[in-house]
């Protein structure tokens, strides 16, 4: 952003930050600083797959690199000297979507879930000696329990026996390796592999609010690296489901369909909780390495990073009983709303000086977002000027400050208009209107914002209401 620094400081500002606050974790910021991640690009092109390489995963050590692809073949790649190790002919008769090193193995068993429902085991070790051309070899293991597309497989650490696997037939099955290699094809008379942790195949829910009904296609899940006993599991709606399988009822079969048992949460941004939209899922959730956060991937949508321990102002973490208060705000009574403001206390003694320095550069900031706004051009640098103000010096600015860039960040996300930019929008209004509830333009924008949300939900329903027309046309032709 012009000389003012990157949003996230330099090495003067996150030892100053410390300073202030002897929570804020700077080795965070150090192995993740903006400056890092503007320099990297790509290294080299490994070349070795016939299709589309859907999956790929680092060994515990990340000196191996193992991927799948559409031509249903397992690739294991060596990140020092860059080079295919080997290329195995996996067998399977459809796309893999997902490829693991199975843990405590020494790097010896890797176990591979594709389009044809099954999940086989593989022993590196019988290519010991071979070149990456030599790749005939045959599986340990073949799970063919699954009656749809294997999504994704998940590990625990430090354990060599146990897989999970997601499946779009709504179950998420535990393979143990001790309990055997095999298992007869899912939906023939002698499958009765008693290996299902969750039966969700009557787990979707349209909206927080609703009973589940319909099936849920899992697209995804993550086991916590820090705390195993944490399950996290995605699929076709919008709400990642968090378990603990310490509470879990004990392995079934799928002959009969159970009711979903109950989760420990349900993660999903607020403004997709009652969404409705069937298109609408969930393509991958994961755990942070320190399993403190989770991370959301949706299709056609944004990317989302939310706390596992508590809701915080940004992490929107719901149980079921939260269903009424996800669109609640704070009430206000004779023009007070009824919750803390935005503190204006500054630190004293020989850090003043540093504190002016530090408003100095977010004013500058202030009025590099709003002569973007004026001009009507680059939103998107005008919007990185308040990212840096917000959330690189938001303890520091002051409640005018804030309120001021919170209100230029909101009327630039209105002009930008990308996906979901109105609700973000509606989101700096409510935080402007915490610190001056009687603000006028915070007021102004968040009609202008309810005002664009509201116009696109009658796009769709026009969309629709066209779209069964038609559908009437040619039924009645």
């Amino acid at each position: 952003m012009d000389t003012l620094c990157f949003h996230d400081g330099n090495i003067t500002d996150l030892i100053e930050s410390r300073t202030l606050d002897v929570r804020y974790d700077i080795n965070h910021n150090l192995q993740m600083h903006s400056s890092l991640i503007r320099r990297l690009s790509q290294e080299r092109e490994l070349e070795g797959h016939l299709g589309c390489v859907n999956a790929v995963a680092w060994n515990s050590k990340g000196s191996l690199l193992i991927s799948g692809s559409d031509d249903t073949r397992i690739n294991i790649w060596s990140y020092s000297s860059r080079e295919l190790l080997h290329s195995i002919e996996t067998g399977h008769s459809a796309n893999i979507f997902c490829t693991k090193f199975v843990p405590e193995t020494s790097d010896e068993l890797v176990v591979s879930g594709a389009g044809d429902a099954e999940v086989r085991l593989f022993n590196l070790s019988r290519l010991k000696g071979r070149g990456p051309e030599e790749n005939a070899i045959s599986p340990s293991g073949v799970f063919q329990c699954h009656s749809k597309r294997v999504k994704k497989l998940a590990v625990e650490v430090g354990n060599p026996n146990v897989v999970w696997s997601a499946s779009e037939d709504g179950t998420l099955r535990q393979h143990d390796f001790r309990e055997g290699a095999s298992c007869p094809p899912g939906g023939s008379s002698r499958q009765e592999c008693r290996n299902v942790l969750l039966d969700l195949r009557c787990g979707a829910k349209k909206s927080l609010a609703d009973p589940p009904k319909q099936s849920l296609a899992l697209k995804s899940c993550d086991i916590s690296s820090t705390r195993p006993h944490l399950l996290l599991v995605g699929g076709s709606d919008a709400f990642a489901r968090l378990y603990d399988r310490r509470m879990l009822p004990p392995l079934s079969s799928c002959r009969k369909k159970l009711s979903p048992p109950p989760c420990v949460n349900y993660f999903c941004p607020m403004h997709l909780s009652d969404h409705g939209r069937s298109s609408l899922h969930l393509t991958h959730v994961t755990f942070s390495p320190n399993g403190e956060e989770v991370l959301l991937s949706y299709s056609g949508e944004h990317v989302y990073l939310m706390d596992v321990n508590h809701a915080g102002g940004s992490a929107m973490q719901y149980t079921s009983a939260d269903a009424s208060k996800v669109m609640s705000f704070a009430p206000i009574v004779n023009g007070v709303e009824l919750q803390s403001s935005a503190s204006s206390g500054f630190p004293s003694g020989s850090l003043k000086s540093n504190v002016a320095a530090t408003l100095d550069k977010c004013r500058k900031l202030v009025q590099i977002a709003e002569k973007s706004l004026k001009e009507g051009t680059n939103y998107f640098h005008g919007i990185e000027a308040c990212n840096e103000v917000l959330d690189g010096h938001g303890r520091l600015i002051g409640p005018m400050l804030m309120h001021e860039c919170l209100c230029i960040r909101a009327a630039l996300l209105l002009k930008r208009k990308w996906k979901n930019d109105a609700h973000m929008a509606i989101r700096d209004c409510h935080r402007a209107r915490r610190i001056d509830s009687s603000s006028f333009r915070a007021l102004y924008l968040l009609s202008e914002a309810l005002s664009q949300v509201s116009s696109m939900i009658f796009i769709v329903i026009g969309y629709l209401a066209i779209y069964d027309w038609q559908h009437d046309a040619k039924m009645t032709y």
